[in-house]
């Protein structure tokens, strides 16, 4: 990420800190807890009060590593959102991008690179760099790239596009008043204008009804895109859970069927079921099996 040293930072700003590789993974791995759970994402984002449950997290994770919410874990999740995002959009731009699972890292060719960081400064120092929180963070933040959409912003074109309109006819009338008062009687002047005015008023009502149309359908898309968005939530919350349960010894195929429907029906047993080791989680699923 940026540093493997751990610490306060001075001379660029008192709240610099420089994250340690074991901090990352913790970070990551609470914020896939709380993902898990369900509680972290809304239409928007993250929810009022995430960063708390992190920080209250790293501190059972890391005793004493004092990572507050603001601004140390909200400065660092920002980062690794700028470079998911680069390098989301350097895989998906296609041409001379690959990603190397191997080495959790981005390879291109070094022209195709620095032709992009030209015009995608985001991606600077990311080829052949280490990410490996990288299909993590896609759980995490996947969501806000096909949420953040502009799905609105037809309506907002039709707003320009009237506003416009309303200008280009107000210089129109000046205009025309100007010319005709010179060169015909006012009645004339008036009667020019008034014809004007009202094909001005007719375009902004069919303008308005038109964003109506477009407003309504928009939002309809957007409740489809996050019924869509919870749907896949739940399917990746799903395999998780059912991942970590195949790994526990002992447990038939019907155990892990009875126990990942006792879990994942209640997303307090979820992040129980993440939180804690091995031999708890055992210990716990026995418990389970025995009521079940």
């Amino acid at each position: 990420m940026e540093s493997t040293s751990s610490g306060p930072i001075r001379g660029r700003g008192k709240n610099k800190r420089v994250w340690t590789p074991k901090e990352d993974a913790k970070l990551i791995e609470s914020l896939v807890e709380l993902c898990v759970s369900g509680k972290m994402k809304c239409d928007n984002g993250f929810r009022p009060g995430t960063f708390a449950q992190v920080e209250r997290l790293l501190e059972d994770k890391l005793p004493g590593c004092g990572l507050k919410a603001s601004p140390h874990i909200e400065s660092r999740v920002k980062t690794l959102k700028r470079q998911y995002n680069a390098i989301t959009d350097m895989l998906s731009h296609g041409s001379g991008f690959s990603w190397d699972e191997k080495n959790k890292m981005i390879h291109c060719h070094i022209d195709v690179y620095e032709r992009w960081v030209k015009d995608h400064r985001d991606a600077h120092g990311l080829r052949l760099k280490p990410f490996p929180h990288y299909e993590d963070l896609k759980q995490i933040l996947g969501k806000d790239r096909v949420c953040k959409k502009e799905i609105v912003s037809p309506a907002g074109v039709m707003k320009e596009l009237h506003q416009e309109e309303v200008a280009n006819n107000d210089v129109g009338l000046d205009i025309v008043e100007a010319d005709v008062s010179v060169a015909q009687p006012s009645t004339s002047a008036s009667s020019s204008k008034e014809g004007s005015a009202q094909s001005c008023r007719k375009r902004s009502r069919e303008y308005a009804d038109l964003a109506e149309v477009m407003v309504r359908t928009c939002n309809a898309l957007e409740r489809l895109i996050s019924c869509i968005a919870r749907q896949e939530e739940k399917e990746q919350r799903v395999d998780k859970v059912v991942g970590e349960l195949v790994k526990l010894p002992g447990l038939s195929k019907l155990d892990i069927l009875k126990l990942s429907e006792v879990i994942i029906s209640d997303p307090v047993k979820v992040t129980l079921f993440f939180s804690l080791d091995e031999d708890l989680k055992k210990e716990w699923m026995r418990q389970l099996l025995r009521t079940t």
